[in-house]
């Protein structure tokens, strides 16, 4: 089980010094030319640190701007540099992250083997052959690419070389047995299970098809995230390109481990799944293989990033069936691709602070702590403190997401509360303040491709260019008839401040979101504009009500916090002179709504009794009646539940504790109110997704079919019931929380 569980566009972005501003599209790239790189966002956390920019503050943000990018980019001789981003020491003793490798293709300086020579230089390495991989090294220099490629293509060289007969044959078998990761997934390579000891031409021809296969399912997965999201941001795009290299050596990399090996102490059965151990492995003791694959297996096998794709495009009964078990096989790789990868910067940024999250408390035994820890809080320190915390926030996305499976409200609101104490505990507070960003440097600087992709990122967070395309998206996005929302692109501007802040350190002056706003005329203008249109004149919450089973509530949550990403980049006097226009057109969409007038009823007048819409909105002290209306409703509407009050409350980094990108998995009440205050209002599939459609019109032809569908689904249910017990109630149980029964 792990501590915790992580659920939640623009054009390409102009690079710095020499870098080049995009990558090619993985069809595009050839390894005859193996020509340039190039360069995507959605948004995973709340950066509460960035304030509201005073006008004396405006007013001289043009010259705080050309200092920055001086300082912090090498422009100005005469100013200290900002600490560099390899410059860093983890928070906690995370082995993966705290030296930093080489990400190329084996150093050229280094002595090359004469088998790993002649393999390089035969027909099983022709251009033809090495297509496959130029997708997945165009993040290299160009003079690095066709090396890289040729190492990539080793281990199938290798197995089809080996299957001739003569010296060259020996020659490819001594790189195999030099190799223990490929030796043992050729050894397997026709009937898996356990490594014997002896090799078939079977199992080398068998071992060359599966990975060249799954080289190619690598390359269609990498080119269908650059058609969906052809604007991704550079950093976005090195994270994908680095687990589709992980995806591309699957069939290597599931046999790494040593305790597979022939005759290993405990041998194990090699299966679909990778692990720490084997990833360490390909980085350690495998000479033979590729630079970029131990780059990758480098940068996967550290504790947030790995139980990032452990739980790969996990959502619904899925997500509250399984907890994590440090292990991932290509489908995970796959899935979180396609559905959970980050796009854009902002997305990128909430990612960065989940795996630093779970980095920071990885190496923090909770295994006897109890529930003293919340009544005696005193006696803990911020880590152990911290690590509860985290383990608790993904036991609530398990929870949340089996709410179909068993009644879970108790548990929910349980957690939500032994939650929201620790997060505003100063001891966790102050460790995550320091432990988060360096984790985050150590991350980043783990993997050298990542870490020049995160600096190019800079001038476009800086200057507004990441902001103006994730509206330009946002634009795109919006449906017929319906008002662009940019409280995703603010967020995404807010968190990807915050990341470079963490990663450059106190010492540099970036500038706030509200700053960057506004130095741009032309966006305040445009957010100003939809301000109006969403929140004084209602569109937002109109929009909201009128969804299938929109729940008022909820609506009016995901609203506020709408307007809340506006109001702390646009000006105060603005804001405030929208303040009465918002509450009345806020009101008059709840009228408008039956559930919305059961909520403006039901809020009373703050003594208990229930007040009708009509007294709220008669023309007799209609300001006043309609103000109390609103702010009884807004004060009924209690967050605690979803964990949400503990969220507002959190002024800075201690928001990023709440792993918000985590929870764009899971849907529902989370998803609309935890990840609509710190995720920016990522949009997710609902919980609902495992309860199969709804709305259909079954008739007589199919009820019986139907009948027995739904005996089918009662078993597969009492057997999801039994999972989801398994899988949170051991948290539950140490924590003296209620269990869902």
């Amino acid at each position: 089980m792990r501590i915790s569980n992580t659920p939640l566009p623009g054009t390409g972005s102009p690079s710095l010094g020499g870098d080049r501003p995009l990558r090619p599209t993985a069809e595009n790239a050839r390894p005859s030319a193996f020509s340039a790189p190039g360069g995507g966002v959605q948004f995973g956390q709340q950066a509460g640190s960035q304030t509201l920019a005073s006008p004396a503050q405006d007013a001289q943000s043009p010259n705080l701007l050309g200092l920055v990018m001086k300082r912090l980019l090498g422009g100005d001789e005469r100013t200290t540099p900002a600490r560099p981003l390899t410059d860093v020491t983890p928070a906690t003793r995370t082995a993966s992250a705290t030296a930093t490798s080489d990400a190329t293709a084996s150093d050229p300086a280094a002595t090359t083997s004469p088998e790993a020579q002649l393999l390089d230089d035969s027909k099983y390495s022709s251009p033809k052959e090495l297509e496959r991989w130029a997708p997945l090294v165009a993040d290299l220099p160009p003079e690095q690419r066709e090396q890289a490629a040729k190492e990539l293509n080793r281990p199938i060289a290798a197995a089809l070389m080996a299957t001739e007969k003569g010296p060259d044959a020996a020659k490819a078998m001594k790189f195999i047995n030099d190799n223990p990761a490929l030796k043992t997934a050729v050894d397997t390579g026709k009937h898996g299970g356990k490594a014997d000891g002896k090799i078939t031409d079977g199992d080398l021809k068998a071992f060359a098809k599966k990975m060249q296969g799954a080289a190619d399912n690598a390359d269609k997965g990498l080119a269908n995230y650059q058609k969906d999201h052809p604007n991704a941001d550079p950093q976005s795009l090195q994270m994908v390109r680095s687990a589709s290299l992980l995806q591309a050596n699957g069939p290597l990399a599931n046999a790494a481990s040593p305790k597979h090996a022939a005759g290993a102490e405990g041998e194990t059965k090699v299966d679909q799944y990778m692990d720490a151990d084997g990833l360490k492995a390909l980085q350690d003791n495998n000479p033979g293989l590729a630079g970029p694959l131990k780059q990758a297996s480098k940068t996967w096998s550290q504790p947030g990033l790995l139980n990032m794709l452990d739980q790969g495009g996990l959502k619904g009964r899925d997500l509250a069936t399984h907890g994590p078990d440090q292990k991932f096989d290509a489908a995970n790789i796959s899935n979180w691709i396609k559905n959970q990868a980050p796009t854009n910067g902002g997305e990128f940024a909430g990612m960065l602070s989940d795996a630093a999250t779970l980095n920071a408390v990885a190496g923090t035994d909770i295994s006897k702590l109890g529930k003293e820890v919340f009544e005696q809080p005193e006696n803990y320190t911020g880590a152990q403190k911290a690590a509860v915390m985290v383990k608790l926030q993904q036991t609530q996305q398990s929870v949340v997401a089996g709410s179909d499976l068993r009644k879970t409200g108790k548990t929910e609101e349980a957690l939500a509360q032994k939650i929201g104490q620790l997060q505003d505990d100063p001891d966790v507070q102050a460790y995550m303040n320091q432990a988060i960003p360096s984790q985050e440097r150590a991350l980043v600087a783990s993997d050298p491709s990542l870490e020049k992709a995160v600096k190019s990122q800079l001038q476009n967070v800086v200057s507004g260019q990441a902001l103006r395309n994730d509206m330009n998206s946002a634009d795109k996005r919006a449906k017929k008839d319906a008002n662009p929302d940019y409280s995703t692109a603010l967020g995404g501007l807010s968190a990807q401040l915050q990341m470079q802040q963490d990663l450059l350190g106190p010492g540099a002056n970036l500038p706030t979101a509200a700053q960057v706003v506004g130095n741009q005329p032309d966006v305040q203008g445009k957010l100003q504009q939809s301000y109006v249109n969403n929140f004084s004149e209602g569109g937002s919450l109109k929009q909201l009500l009128g969804q299938k089973k929109a729940d008022a509530g909820q609506s009016l949550q995901t609203s506020d916090a709408q307007k809340a990403a506006y109001d702390a980049v646009l000006p105060q006097s603005f804001v405030q002179g929208q303040q009465a226009s918002y509450v009345d057109a806020t009101v008059g969409q709840l009228q408008q709504s039956k559930k919305g007038r059961e909520l403006l009823e039901n809020a009373g007048d703050g003594t208990g009794r229930s007040g009708s819409v009509s007294d709220a909105v008669a023309p007799k002290n209609k300001a006043q009646q309609v103000k109390d209306a609103y702010d009884n409703t807004k004060q009924g509407l209690s967050s605690a539940k979803d964990g949400v009050d503990a969220v507002r409350k959190l002024a800075g980094r201690e928001a990023s504790a709440g792993l918000g990108r985590m929870a764009g998995s899971i849907g529902g009440r989370i998803a609309g109110a935890v990840a609509g205050e710190a995720a920016g209002l990522a949009a997710a599939s609902a919980i609902g997704a495992a309860a199969g459609p709804v709305g259909w019109v079954i008739d007589a032809a199919m009820s019986i079919g139907f009948g027995i569908a739904a005996i089918i689904e009662a078993v597969k249910k009492h057997t999801a019931q039994k999972h989801f017990d398994h899988n949170v109630d051991p948290t539950l149980e140490q924590f003296g929380i209620p269990k869902a029964h």
